[in-house]
């Protein structure tokens, strides 16, 4: 069983809502991971006012490019922050 700690947590506060992961406050723009059924994928943490958070990743192309996309986390989805280098 997945720990739980591993999931967003939505705390309020004085200053307001604000998402932690496994105790920690999240900003926008901090790196995690996200698990896939393959395997875990690194991305960017943001946080939308109309949709809620969002995971950035991209995906490398054969030709050079990259393929950017945004994923509405649903809840209780499996995160951790960075066990490492992430460099391709």
């Amino acid at each position: 069983m997945p720990d739980p700690s591993h999931t967003l947590e939505l705390r309020r506060g004085p200053a307001g809502d604000r998402y932690y992961l496994d105790g920690r406050v999240l900003n926008g723009g901090d790196v995690l991971e996200l698990c896939f059924s393959g395997g875990w994928v690194a991305g960017r943490y943001e946080w939308s006012p109309d949709r809620g958070p969002l995971f950035f990743c991209s995906i490398e192309l054969v030709e050079g490019g990259v393929a950017e996309h945004v994923l509405e986390l649903p809840d209780r989805a499996l995160l951790r922050w960075p066990t490492g280098d992430l460099t391709p």
